[in-house]
């Protein structure tokens, strides 16, 4: 298993309603699509997604470095809310996101935690880069 020391929140940018009804390994291989055939990556960038009602689809495996931030993919588990569109990173979790997305993240963010006891930081992408995503700050939150 490789190392790792953080984990990097991000969202889909899409609307509260994108693919409504659908489930969320349909969403996720959507995302993988736009990776692969778009951007040409080998994969989906994340290593989970998780869909509005809360349920959680694994992506990329754990096993292999993400493609979700750029300059700090290695050491890292991306983890993407469906959502965000329109956000800004100061906004509450709340104006994008709801309260399922938000109990998936926390029991997800626990249980990599303690899987990974080298895990020390939860960020949110716009931690390193100019953007908005995940649609808020990540440490007002997690720790």
């Amino acid at each position: 298993m490789r190392p790792v020391d953080e984990i990097i929140i991000h969202c889909t940018d899409t609307r509260p309603d994108w693919w409504e009804g659908l489930p969320a390994k349909a969403k996720t291989e959507e995302v993988r699509r736009w990776h692969v055939e778009e951007r040409k990556w080998s994969d989906i960038g994340y290593h989970y997604t998780i869909d509005r009602d809360g349920s959680i689809t694994p992506g990329r495996p754990m096993e292999r470095d993400g493609a979700h931030c750029r300059g700090h993919n290695k050491n890292t588990v991306g983890i993407a809310l469906f959502g965000g569109y329109g956000s800004s990173e100061d906004d509450g979790f709340l104006k994008h996101f709801t309260p399922q997305q938000m109990a998936s993240l926390q029991d997800l963010v626990s249980q990599l935690k303690e899987n990974y006891a080298t895990i020390k930081k939860t960020s949110g992408h716009n931690d390193y880069d100019r953007k908005a995503c995940p649609g808020f700050r990540v440490s007002r939150y997690f720790k």
